[in-house]
């Protein structure tokens, strides 16, 4: 048969004598103590260790000076000349490809069709065909250059990065800069 109990509370029934009532509040506050004390430690050690955001880069992690801003801004903006300079002269070159391989397609369909018993028909041809020649010629030069103003404005996009993408700045310092440049 299970006991019955009186009509004690669960709570009273835990204690029910004044001994280990009162070591149940010593181990309560002792408790209670410990996790405040390790809780207050962890946010002292978390307060001691930097942030993600906040870690210092060196000398770079400063705020920028308005004349170094104002480099900087000019740099960016002479990079993205060179960058839209070379985009232009890129588009060009793509323009002058599908130039010459239309004109190699039009060669190929015309030598098909050509009379090459008359010697005017076979000049007018391989002239055509020289003439296509030197505009490969011309296009390969270009597409030297190009490379070289395309290597050119990725070293001035990775100087920039390198220099000042990552660099703080007052916002109102970008702004009169902004508004001197108008």
């Amino acid at each position: 048969m299970i006991p019955r109990h009186s009509w004690r509370s669960p709570s009273s029934m835990l204690f029910h004598d004044r001994s280990t009532m009162f070591s149940s509040m010593r181990l309560r506050r002792a408790i209670t103590v410990v996790a405040f004390t390790a809780f207050a430690s962890a946010g002292a050690i978390a307060a001691d260790k930097p942030t993600k955001g906040a870690v210092s880069k060196g000398p770079g992690d400063r705020v920028m000076t308005p004349a170094q801003l104002k480099e900087c801004v000019d740099q960016k903006a002479a990079a993205n000349k060179k960058v839209d300079a070379a985009q232009v002269a890129k588009d060009k070159l793509a323009a002058d490809k599908a130039e010459i391989e239309r004109s190699g397609k039009e060669l190929d369909e015309s030598l098909a069709a050509l009379d090459r018993t008359s010697a005017e028909a076979v000049n007018a041809h391989n002239a055509k065909v020289e003439e296509r020649d030197a505009s490969i010629t011309a296009y390969q030069g270009r597409v030297a250059a190009f490379n070289e103003q395309a290597e050119s404005a990725n070293a001035a996009q990775d100087a920039y990065v390198k220099s000042c993408a990552e660099r703080r700045y007052d916002d109102r310092d970008l702004d009169d800069i902004k508004r001197k440049k108008k």
